[in-house]
Formats: structure tokens, C-alpha cells, sequence
């Protein structure tokens, strides 16, 4: 499976999401050829499909994937493995995505407690549960929570010396929270050593993206939209390399068409508002709320242009 997981991470890399889904299904095509679905590699195989599925916010898919995958673990008897654990962890996050955050709490507790019965409190695994929790807490406004959570997670992390990639996730999820807190300079300080972190990486990161985001918000926030556009722009580009234009790209489209709103430029703001509204009606229908706040931008953008 080495070789396949070589392949896999180079097509993220390449930003070829067609040749993600492609190359999983070969491989999950390849085991049942040979009668392995109902062993661990086709539950591993199943846990990727479904990372996948929710990274393009194909989540019904990605929900579908991830219970096959945990019913396999348990017909084996492995409810107690860091892979079972791992696996919970995901869908817990895919439950994070859709809302449904008090059945996220409860799974992502399970998998810490499962990872605690093993012994595994200073495995990444770990870490990247506190990581998970601190986000859910952020979305359910517990913001003490998320901070304590949070900084669990960084004071782990850092002891790593091959953690860069977790160090830096770590740092924006604390510079999210000190933004949500209200402590401005110190949602500063973090978000800028997350992303000198990313600079100094040989590879792009897929949480690049987030972190470039936080910075835009900031920026944002201080009046300096010009600059808020330009990172916002290379969350844009750095989410559509990985994702393809999922829920995060029109999330970014919209704050980037907040931001050339706030530069009087309406132009650039239709464009962004309707780049916006075209994948959330792709992705969640014509009648969404967020589809229809969209062309309601747009509108009132087109008005803004023709006044000018």
C-alpha cells in the first residue's frame, strides 16, 4: 500500500483531483477483484474516499464512505486501534461540516478516549483530535474551551522535530480563536508564524489555504483591504489546487467580494459574488439560502457598478 499512498499524495500535490478519485477507486476496484472488501486495507481504502468526498464538499458521499469503512473495522473487532480512531475522527469533522456539532463533539470524545485507552496521548493522532475539538468548539461559541483544546495541541506538536505541518495548523487554529476572543494582536502574531511556517516548506500544504484566509480576515479588520484581497486570492488559488471549487472556494469568494466592495471596486466584486454563487448552486441547489445571498450581492453590486 506504500506505493499507493507515494501516488496518491503526489497527485494532491499536483492539485489533480480527477486523478485522486480515479487512482482510490482503482485501487478499491483492485482489492474486491482480489476479495479483500471486508479487510482493513479496504476500510483504509474507503477512509481516503471519504476525505476526499468531503474536501470537494461531496458530503452525503463522503458520510457513505466513512460508514463503510468504520462497519468494516468493527466486523474485524478493531473499535480499539488507532486506525478506528483516525477514521472517527474524519467523520466526526465531516459532521463539523454539515452543522451537526453536538454528534461531532460525541464522536470526536470517543476517539480521544479510545486514543487515551492505548496510550496514545503523545501520538499525532492526538493532537490532531484536540485540533478538531478546539474547531467544533469555536463553531458552538465555547471559545474557552477551544483555546484550552488549542493550546493542548500546540504544547504537543512543538516537541515533534518533523512536526512543521502540525505546528503551523496548530498555529492558526489559535490565531482563529485570539480573532474570535478579540485579542487582536496576539491572532497577529500567531497567524504570522503559521504562515512563515508554510513559506519555509518545500511542498505547498493543503492547510496553507486557512491560514492565508485568517491573515486576509485580519487584514480585513484593520482597514488594509488592498492586501486583505491578496491574500484572499492565494487562499483561492491554494483551495482550488487541492479542493477544486468547493464550499471553502465560494467562501472565499464571497469575503473577496466583500473586500473589493470595501475598495469601490464592484466589478471585481461581481465577479467574485458570482464565482460564489455559481458552486454553492452547484453544491447545494438554486433555493439554498447562501445560493440566493449571492445573486442578492450581486444585485446590489451591478447597482453600485452603474451609479459609479
Amino acid at each position: 500500500m506504500s506505493a499507493f499512498f507515494e501516488k496518491l499524495d503526489a497527485l494532491y500535490q499536483a492539485g489533480d483531483t480527477d486523478g485522486v478519485l480515479t487512482h482510490i477507486n482503482n485501487m478499491l476496484t483492485e482489492l474486491r477483484r482480489d476479495g479483500r472488501e471486508n479487510d482493513a486495507d479496504y476500510a483504509a481504502l474507503l477512509n481516503e474516499l471519504g476525505s476526499f468526498y468531503r474536501g470537494v464538499s461531496r458530503y452525503d458521499e463522503s458520510a457513505d464512505a466513512f460508514r463503510r469503512s468504520l462497519d468494516i473495522l468493527r466486523a474485524l473487532g478493531m473499535e480499539k486501534t488507532p486506525h478506528y480512531a483516525t477514521i472517527l475522527m474524519n467523520q466526526a469533522g465531516l459532521l463539523r461540516l454539515t452543522g451537526q456539532y453536538t454528534q461531532s463533539v460525541v464522536m470526536f470524545e470517543q476517539a480521544k478516549d479510545i486514543l487515551v485507552q492505548l496510550g496514545l496521548q503523545q501520538d499525532y493522532v492526538y493532537a490532531s483530535v484536540l485540533n478538531n475539538l478546539a474547531l467544533v468548539y469555536q463553531d458552538t461559541g465555547e471559545m474557552e474551551k477551544a483555546l484550552s483544546a488549542a493550546l493542548e495541541a500546540f504544547e504537543f506538536v512543538q516537541k515533534d522535530p518533523d512536526g512543521a505541518h502540525e505546528v503551523a495548523t496548530s498555529l492558526n487554529n489559535l490565531a482563529v480563536i485570539y480573532f474570535r476572543m478579540g485579542r487582536f494582536d496576539d491572532a497577529e502574531t500567531t497567524i504570522d508564524q503559521a504562515l512563515d511556517a508554510y513559506d519555509k516548506m518545500p511542498e505547498r500544504n493543503i492547510h496553507h489555504a486557512a491560514a492565508l484566509s485568517t491573515k486576509a480576515t485580519l487584514l480585513y479588520r484593520a482597514g488594509n483591504y488592498a492586501q486583505a484581497a491578496a491574500h484572499f486570492l492565494k487562499s483561492l488559488d491554494a483551495t482550488q489546487a487541492f479542493f477544486g471549487k468547493n464550499i471553502e472556494y465560494a467562501m472565499t469568494n464571497v469575503n473577496l467580494a466583500k473586500t473589493y466592495e470595501a475598495l469601490a471596486d464592484f466589478t471585481s466584486a461581481v465577479i467574485h459574488a458570482d464565482a460564489a454563487a455559481e458552486v454553492y448552486e452547484e453544491l447545494l441547489g438554486p433555493e439554498h439560502d447562501k445560493t440566493k445571498a449571492c445573486r442578492r450581492m450581486i444585485e446590489v453590486y451591478r447597482q453600485q457598478e452603474a451609479g459609479q
